[in-house]
């Protein structure tokens, strides 16, 4: 499945749901943002928040201010998030899309893919892999809870 990239992909993943693409469309956004470790969500619009995301990464644990807008959400094919993340001098983006393809009347095809959005500051190779990380449990975690919700 393609996938239009703003940046260099740094972390995918694809697995197959058994429920009609609609239907795991209509899960997705829900899904999404109760595996994210998001606090203090502000709604600022139809399409943007705000909110402060809790990034575990082993024995650090570090709170960063996050500002999230959608984009590329095409009902049933695909949803999109970009999510900026900021604290003192670390400032990351990062862009996630899903895309959806049905595979036959009651399977779902789930390609997600986790790119570099801008240009942030210190978005090295040691930040790049937490980045990775964080991402792969985000979708491992999303896949695992579509799994349960569609069975």
């Amino acid at each position: 499945m393609d996938v239009v990239s703003s940046g260099p992909i740094f972390a995918q993943r694809q697995f197959i749901v058994g429920a009609p693409q609609t239907r795991v469309w209509d899960l997705l956004a829900m899904v999404t943002y109760q595996e994210l470790p998001l606090e203090q969500v502000d709604i600022v619009s139809l399409d943007r928040f705000r909110a402060l995301l809790r990034w575990d990464a082993g024995f650090i644990h570090v709170p960063l201010h996050a500002e999230g807008k959608l984009l590329e959400t095409f009902r049933p094919e695909s949803y999109g998030c970009a999510i900026s993340v900021k604290r003192g001098p670390i400032q990351l983006g990062v862009k996630v899309t899903m895309k959806l393809r049905a595979v036959d009347n009651n399977h779902t095809e789930v390609f997600c893919a986790a790119m570099e959005e801008g240009k942030g500051f210190l978005a090295g190779l040691v930040l790049r892999r937490l980045q990775r990380s964080f991402a792969l449990k985000m979708f491992d975690a999303m896949e695992a809870r579509l799994q349960r919700l569609c069975s």
